[in-house]
């Protein structure tokens, strides 16, 4: 009920005829007003008895009138003893203060708005049943950690914006992207990435979805530090704007890479002369690719097909080329033709074409290939047909060996160099002789190359050792010949040229060899240097650049390699310092094992240590032209050894801790006795007893302490059975003074007796974490510290056991933070934390073959941390 509800009564509604009120008949209208009210209305006396409680109360407590001045309300429903329902009617009663709450009723399975206002004899509830709307609240919650769930899992940057320009969401995907800017939720957009208002795109999209609600869609660069392109959509929102948006650096560089590939093919095909075609085999229709020259002497707009393409063939030529349009789509194979053409001006342009029948769907349905104007070529072969005479001379006064052979094979001439080299006349090389002139271990070589150059056409490329005859001595030759062909494709002949390569093939198998081995023995430091544990990088001795970093040094800064290199250490780790060590080096000191610490620009918030070493690296002429790095990272080394410094205080304070408690429970012991003494005396004054009475109840606390302090440090050898209860209530009990102090109300309620099989006091020291944390997040404002147990079964497992959850009203925890809550040495405390106790206290819950799992949020309203741990009940060998 959100409305209190105020009754006035008109003095003219009830009257006797001697115009005084009557009392009788004015509660008697007022009690029926009431009993119609659709909440529920009752009333308590200050004894708790029920005076007054109207139909709906009677509908929804099941109260019946006969309870009316009878029992107490805690007789009639004694459930709800010591339950937060119980202190705020207390309360009420005893300052004389309105209350509100939101309370679930068990016995009444309902969810209930209860307001409780002082009466001058007691109280007056009114409540109401809420428990549909607390079902539509869980329905709401349950769809938006849906929508969020959603949201984590596209493969799209997702992030909301507020009207003041704040971040308030990001998805995995967008924290991916924006990962060089740490967390950004509640900061700035325009403040984290100031390029958007200089670039006109940003801002302007921007600005349209937040005021005038019209939704933006564009593609643009963002320089530094993302240097990435982005596809971004920006939709308006209730609360601002989201923004959806992707990485499409890739894309733009293969659309650059396309662009410039296209722009390349024109050239060449321009500069060489060259078109390329596509034909539909049915229509004829002929399609030239961008940046075709025109070489059949026309624009290529007058030939669009195969028909005027027809008519610009010489005509001895037209058959032959149907006939092999014909064998390509019949066979698919490959065709090449030379061809004269008219061209425009009249003159004749010779035209070689190659191409072959596409198939699609194993139909061939397209013809495709390209045409090369050889005019220039074809004049060149008929001047050299012409001029053989002359340039046979020239090959006889050539001091290389070269030779001819007929189409068959057959050797038909030799220059005088290679005849006088052989020892041959003419007449040798007839028939299978000149074969003679090669080394026996060579000859079966030779012959078969030949013939397969013969027989197929394909150029004759061999190395081969040939006897000299003046001395008998084989020394190795480069054997090359290509035929020569007619307009038709026939070959006329083979020239052949023959090279000493001797003197260079021994110098050459040697280097080669070298070479190998130099390669190899790269290829192994490579390896090393890629796979060393240590950090190793390589930088210029001038500006401090990086030049080389293996992939340790990259984990180690935490940014990919092409993000280091060319950049100063000093802009990669800005420590302190490293400066003047890097000065060091460059002047040719060395630097050994030295110690440097501080945070990373990649990597925000983490203090980290590093063990260094710079060598300066001589050139030829001794000046220093580099500087060589060895990091080797010891944050977690420093942090184990604080931590087990700071374990060992701890361990002598609990010692210290045990001995005090030890010896002190004699004197505990012998003044309880005194006081028990003092307590049961006949003379005691009434007022003293009441001293004597709170000294034992504060001694037999501080016996409590101390002996929940000895069970603390005693180490079990043996797993024993205990309750949830006993595990929880003597960690609280340490933590009495603290909470009192701290202004957190404990909550803890115990739905079970079941007892666990465990060794208690590991047990023991994981609450212990678990409660001191809840603590200090809710310092110094207060909360509510709230513990449950009760029974479970683990649905990943299906084990049965006990399940424990402890939640606070604290700050709660970003995602971030509870990614890596159970990491060794990671703290949020600072200095007052090693980061171990979560990292124990899981390993701890794993050895018991338990779950330590937890939630928590930062929300405004709703925050604070949900740890649960399950605990079997029995552990299975």
């Amino acid at each position: 009920m959100s409305d209190q509800y105020t009754i006035n009564v008109e003095p003219s509604v009830v009257r006797t005829s001697t115009g005084r009120r009557s009392e009788d008949a004015q509660r008697d209208y007022l009690a029926r007003l009431v009993s119609q009210m659709p909440e529920a209305v009752v009333c308590f006396d200050r004894q708790w008895r029920v005076t007054f409680a109207n139909d709906e109360a009677y509908r929804i407590s099941r109260i019946t009138p006969d309870d009316l001045n009878g029992r107490s309300h805690w007789d009639i429903f004694p459930e709800m003893v010591g339950t937060q329902l119980e202190q705020t009617y207390r309360a009420v009663m005893q300052s004389g203060e309105p209350a509100h709450i939101e309370y679930f009723c068990k016995p009444f399975d309902l969810w209930l708005d209860i307001h409780a206002f002082p009466m001058a004899d007691g109280i007056a509830v009114y409540f109401r049943d809420i428990t549909d709307r607390k079902g539509a609240e869980l329905l709401r919650d349950a769809a938006s950690n849906q929508l969020i769930q959603v949201l984590q899992a596209t493969t799209d940057a997702v992030a909301s914006v507020d009207r003041s320009g704040n971040f308030t969401f990001l998805n995995r995907r967008a924290r991916e992207l924006l990962a060089v800017k740490g967390d950004l939720i509640g900061k700035n957009i325009w403040a984290e990435f100031p390029a958007g208002l200089e670039q006109g795109s940003y801002l302007y999209h921007f600005n349209r979805a937040m005021y005038e609600s019209i939704p933006g869609d564009f593609e643009d660069f963002y320089p530094e530090p993302l240097n990435l392109w982005l596809s971004i959509q920006i939709r308006p929102s209730t609360d601002g704007v989201v923004i959806f948006f992707r990485d499409i650096t890739a894309r733009r560089q293969a659309y650059n890479d396309l662009q410039l590939q296209q722009e390349l093919l024109t050239t060449v095909q321009q500069t060489a002369r060259v078109a390329t075609w596509d034909i539909d085999i049915a229509t004829g229709k002929a399609t030239y690719g961008p940046g075709s020259y025109p070489v059949f002497g026309h624009p290529l707009s007058e030939t669009p097909d195969l028909d005027s393409f027809r008519k610009i063939i010489l005509p001895d030529y037209v058959h032959m080329i149907d006939k092999l349009i014909k064998d390509t789509v019949e066979t698919g194979e490959m065709i090449l033709v030379d061809c004269p053409l008219r061209a425009a001006d009249g003159s004749i342009v010779w035209v070689e074409s190659r191409g072959h029948a596409v198939s699609i769907d194993g139909v061939r349905t397209r013809l495709r290939g390209l045409s090369i104007d050889i005019t220039d070529r074809k004049h060149n072969e008929d001047a050299l047909i012409t001029s053989e005479a002359r340039y046979r001379i020239l090959a006889d006064l050539n001091p290389q060996a070269i030779w001819m052979g007929s189409p068959d094979g057959q050797l038909t001439y030799a220059n005088q160099g290679l005849l006088d080299y052989l020892g041959f006349s003419p007449g040798d090389l007839e028939g299978e002789t000149w074969i003679k002139a090669f080394h026996p271990d060579d000859r079966s070589r030779v012959i078969e190359q030949w013939s397969r150059s013969v027989t197929t056409g394909v150029d004759y490329d061999i190395e081969a050792r040939m006897i000299r005859a003046r001395d008998g001595r084989a020394r190795w030759w480069w054997i090359r010949a290509q035929p020569v062909r007619d307009e038709h494709g026939n070959i006329l002949h083979w020239l052949g040229v023959n090279t000493d390569i001797d003197d260079r093939k021994t110098f050459a198998e040697t280097l080669q060899q070298r070479q190998e081995e130099t390669e190899r023995q790269r290829a192994e430091l490579e390896t090393i240097y890629e796979t060393a544990p240590v950090g190793l990088a390589l930088f210029d001795p001038v500006e401090f650049r990086y030049l080389r970093v293996n992939t340790r040094q990259a984990e180690t800064i935490g940014l990919p390699k092409d993000q280091i290199l060319g950049r100063r250490i000093t802009e990669i780790a800005p420590l302190k310092g490293i400066s003047e060590l890097f000065q060091q080096a460059a002047s040719g000191h060395p630097v050994r094992n030295h110690l440097l610490e501080g945070e990373l620009p990649s990597r925000p918030g983490e203090y980290r240590s590093w063990n260094v070493s710079y060598s300066p690296i001589y050139s030829a002429n001794g000046n220093v032209e580099a500087i060589a790095a060895a990091v080797l990272e010891i944050t977690k080394q420093r942090k184990a050894e604080a931590a087990l410094m700071q374990s060992e205080k701890l361990a002598a304070v609990g010692r210290l801790a045990s001995s005090i408690s030890h010896e002190i429970n004699n004197p505990l012991e012998a003044i309880t006795n005194l006081l028990y003494l003092i307590a049961t005396a006949d003379a005691l004054p009434s007022d003293i007893a009441d001293y004597v009475f709170t000294a034992q109840s504060e001694l037999s606390r501080v016996c409590q302490i101390a002996t929940q302090t000895l069970r603390f440090h005693r180490q079990a050898v043996s797993a024993t059975h205990v309750t949830p209860a006993e595990l929880v209530n003597a960690v609280i009990n340490l933590y009495q003074g603290r909470l009192a102090n701290s202004g957190i109300t404990v909550e803890a309620t115990y739905e079970t007796s079941s007892t666990i099989h465990c060794f208690e006091n590991d047990i023991r020291q994981v609450l212990n974490n678990l409660i001191a944390n809840a603590i200090d997040a809710m310092r110094p404002s207060g909360g509510r510290l709230i513990i449950r147990a009760h029974d479970v079964t683990d649905h990943p497992t299906g084990r049965k056991g006990v399940r424990i959850t402890i939640a606070d009203t604290g700050h709660g925890m970003s995602p971030a933070i509870c990614a890596r809550i159970f990491e060794p040495f990671f703290t949020t405390k600072d200095l007052n934390g090693t980061g171990l106790g979560l990292w124990i206290s899981s390993d701890i819950v794993n050895r018991h073959q338990g779950r330590l799992t937890l939630r928590s949020t930062e929300h405004p309203i709703h925050h604070g941390t949900i740890f649960s741990l399950f605990l079997p009940y029995t552990e299975t060998p």
